[in-house]
């Protein structure tokens, strides 16, 4: 199930990227590593720019659409065990400075699914779909190069119990295509 999801999610995607310069091409490719007490989360993914920004303040709002695909190792009672997470995530981006390269912060709220259902020594999710929303700070090169720093929490909206928060602060690399 866990390589059916990941290739659903990464083949036509790649397939759509190799078109060359189209709106379904990426703008950067990300990998990231998180954390949190009992587990630990390696993600890679995709973003495409959104075409259009707005001055706002002394800063530019802009953002981009993310999928992605990681794989969280958690410490289980039976010793470890391996989770396969794929989303997808519009997220709201603020440039320091009023150009799309320098410091920003960025929010972000998207859909996920876990699979297995997530669970650890202590939390046992009760559903596979959760929402994934977070906050972020970094860095972009003026040649599109990025490194933040970001909080995600994964939950899935009280839709089913038990509702554990699954909460990772994660650093992040992001390399223009």
């Amino acid at each position: 199930m866990r390589h059916i999801l990941a290739a659903l999610l990464l083949c036509p995607v790649a397939a759509l990227a190799a078109a060359g310069d189209s709106p379904w091409t990426p703008d950067r490719a990300i990998v990231q590593y998180g954390e949190q007490t009992d587990t630990r989360a390696v993600t890679l993914g995709l973003n495409w720019d959104w075409s259009w920004s707005r001055p706002l303040g002394s800063g530019l709002l802009g953002g981009y659409h993310e999928l992605s695909v990681g794989r969280w190792r958690a410490d289980v009672p039976e010793g470890h065990e391996n989770f396969t997470q794929a989303g997808y995530t519009p997220v709201l981006r603020w440039w320091s400075g009023g150009s799309p390269a320098g410091f920003f912060v960025e929010a972000g709220i998207g859909l996920n699914v876990v699979t297995p259902r997530f669970r650890t020594m202590t939390k046992r999710v009760g559903s596979n779909f959760t929402f994934g929303d977070h906050l972020g700070a970094g860095w972009r090169s003026a040649g599109g190069t990025e490194l933040s720093l970001r909080f995600q929490h994964f939950s899935n909206g009280g839709v089913k119990d038990p509702n554990p928060a699954i909460n990772f602060w994660q650093l992040r690399l992001g390399m223009p295509l």
